[in-house]
């Protein structure tokens, strides 16, 4: 055959043409070395639409299983997503995600969320199933928060919490319409939920970390400079990954391996703050450390931290301002919370109440 090429083919084209008339790739391969063949390589492939395959006789038992595997999944879906929700009336029906957190596996899974007269539900059509139910009896309080996703976009997120200190994290397309979907139908069945929620932690370990009105005000992942005190390296240390968290009572390290804290004080111990570039050796250079200098029976001590850059600032910035605010005297405009003695401006604790333990003022608790 004489190859040929013409100037106004293009990508488009050559697809069109494997798809209709396929395209058969055979090939014979040897590997030698040194003059002596060690490996033979024998490619043959066939590439064609399902047509042209079917109409050649190839791929028919694998089209049979699929399609028969399409009609049950359908067949299964109308059954279970609809079926069951005959006498369920959809109030409002959104495109959702639900954050799930049960051992090592955690991820955002996507569904539709139904707000209907009875529950709230989370379903997905393939496969089918359902991944988030909540009776209206089992809720006891909403909140919303405005956070940035990983497109680094501004999104709201609706955080339910359930009895038994659970919590469910939604990310639906709008936030607020599912709340106040929810917020009314419970209204309408009398049960009564707190809508000043504090937000609360999103996955396991973190809501293990928290005592009765405690919050959660800032966390993140970060590499902790942990002592070692093993016989042969007693005054060695070594660097381990884990998270750090920090409430309005503390502020500690969560080491993941052992599924445990690995470091913990409280905030009235902390003394200074700061941060500073080292090298930790090896390609580790120009890392920033966190140092926080902290009070203990003992004497004072250092705890080192390091993690992402863009975040270094950040936790230096919220710390200090936690040691600013212990050691200069409150203002006639600041105030501590009643409940869990977080100082804040008085006049947004009479308004919008305490965002670190949720504590509302009884005149604001009035109008609500």
């Amino acid at each position: 055959m004489q190859a040929t090429a013409a100037a106004e083919c293009g990508v488009t084209d050559l697809l069109e043409k494997i798809l209709d008339k396929g395209l058969v790739i055979h090939a014979d391969l040897m590997i030698s070395l040194a003059g002596v063949p060690l490996i033979g390589v024998s490619l043959k492939a066939a590439i064609a639409g399902m047509e042209t395959m079917l109409k050649y006789g190839m791929l028919n038992d694998w089209d049979e299983k699929s399609r028969e595997w399409a009609s049950k999944e359908r067949e299964k879906t109308q059954k279970v997503g609809y079926g069951s929700m005959d006498e369920e009336y959809v109030l409002v029906k959104m495109f959702c995600s639900h954050w799930y957190s049960r051992g090592i596996y955690r991820c955002w899974r996507p569904g539709h969320l139904y707000i209907t007269d009875k529950r709230v539900v989370l379903r997905r059509d393939q496969p089918c199933e359902e991944l988030m139910e909540i009776p209206y009896e089992l809720i006891m309080g909403m909140t919303m928060e405005t956070r940035v996703n990983i497109t680094g976009r501004e999104t709201d997120y609706l955080y339910i919490s359930i009895k038994d200190s659970e919590v469910a994290q939604l990310h639906p397309t709008n936030a607020s319409v599912a709340k106040e979907a929810i917020e009314s139908r419970m209204k309408e069945l009398g049960i009564g939920f707190e809508e000043k929620l504090v937000t609360p932690p999103v996955d396991e370990k973190a809501s293990k970390l928290l005592t009765p009105g405690e919050g959660i005000t800032h966390c993140g992942r970060m590499w902790h400079l942990v002592p070692l005190t093993s016989a042969s390296r007693i005054n060695d240390s070594e660097w381990k990954p884990g998270h750090v968290y920090l409430t309005n009572k503390k502020l500690c390290w969560y080491y993941d391996f052992e599924g445990k804290i690995g470091w913990e004080t409280s905030c009235d111990s902390l003394l200074h703050v700061t941060t500073q570039l080292q090298d930790l050796g090896g390609m580790l250079k120009g890392k920033e450390i966190l140092s926080v200098l902290y009070k203990t029976r003992s004497g004072n001590k250092v705890a080192c931290f390091s993690g992402p850059m863009s975040e270094m600032r950040d936790w230096e910035g919220a710390l200090s301002d936690i040691v600013k605010q212990r050691n200069e005297p409150l203002t006639e405009d600041w105030e501590s919370c009643p409940q869990c003695e977080e100082k804040a401006p008085r006049r947004k604790l009479l308004r919008e109440g305490c965002t670190a333990c949720g504590w509302i003022s009884p005149r604001l608790r009035r109008e609500v």
